[in-house]
């Protein structure tokens, strides 16, 4: 079965819901194989940014050697003026080794300083724009760990979309999903499995019996269940958690709301254990 696709926002197309976060793919000795394995499988959404070491580089790879022509690319820039966003741009394209990047993002804008900083005239967002505008760029977005900083780049509609982290461990983001479904913007799940070693804690309680419900498979299924999530990007380091999470993804079947929440409350103990 392929992997189910969901609208990109209102942006006019749509892209299967599992994507690859390749933040710590390159610090994998099966690499450049986790990413062609992504791609062989129909994902086609690949989260990196210029400052995870090694991503970009190893996605130019991917592209040179051997193609990817269904995928969409989107990384992202930490920088905060129009001129060195720009820059981070010429430089992805550079060591991609595209014409333009489907998907460039303001990377981690978590505070009301860096808020203030990329939509201020000569701010980032501005740089982004020119970048659009000269074909460097196809889409914008935003990255944020704060719920007051998404609800303002969700009203500002100045972004096709934004990376929030939502899962069973994080569920406050819950009505900002249902903001950015009413504006049209699109939804990337950052730590759709819950990020912060918990995936490991998780491996660990399945491989001694005790997991129960608590499962990667059942942690991608709550996120998938709200409507308003175009894309999961769960970061995987081996080919072997890649095909786990297009399984999973695979046999979707939504969660009820009950199951949610005891999904929720179980996630909540993780550590209780």
């Amino acid at each position: 079965m392929p992997i189910p696709t969901r609208p990109f926002g209102s942006a006019g197309f749509q892209l299967p819901v599992l994507g690859l976060g390749a933040m710590d793919t390159p610090h994998s000795p099966a690499a450049f194989e986790t990413v062609a394995t992504a791609l062989d499988l129909g994902i086609r959404l690949i989260d990196t940014a210029r400052d995870y070491e090694g991503s970009e580089y190893l996605l130019g790879q991917i592209i040179r050697q051997r193609g990817a022509p269904t995928a969409f690319f989107a990384s992202k820039t930490f920088r905060r003026t129009a001129a060195s966003a720009q820059y981070d741009v010429d430089r992805s394209l550079q060591v991609l080794g595209l014409e333009t990047i489907h998907l460039y993002q303001l990377h981690d804008v978590s505070t009301q300083e860096a808020w203030a900083q990329v939509t201020a005239p000569g701010g980032a967002l501005q740089g982004l724009q020119a970048a659009v505008e000269r074909g460097a760029v196809r889409y914008i977005g935003i990255s944020t760990h704060d719920l007051h900083i998404a609800r303002l780049a969700i009203e500002s509609r100045a972004f096709t979309s934004i990376m929030l982290e939502y899962s069973a461990f994080y569920p406050a983001s819950r009505p900002l999903l249902d903001l950015a479904a009413e504006r049209g913007i699109a939804v990337i799940v950052m730590r759709p499995l819950g990020g912060s070693g918990r995936t490991s804690a998780i491996r660990g309680r399945i491989a001694r019996g005790q997991a129960g419900i608590l499962t990667p498979a059942n942690l991608l299924r709550y996120v998938l269940s709200h409507p308003a999530v175009s894309v999961a990007i769960p970061g995987a380091r081996y080919p072997d958690r890649v095909r786990e999470n297009v399984a999973a993804v695979e046999r979707f079947i939504p969660m009820s709301p009950p199951e949610q929440r005891e999904l929720e409350t179980i996630a909540a103990r993780l550590y209780d254990t």
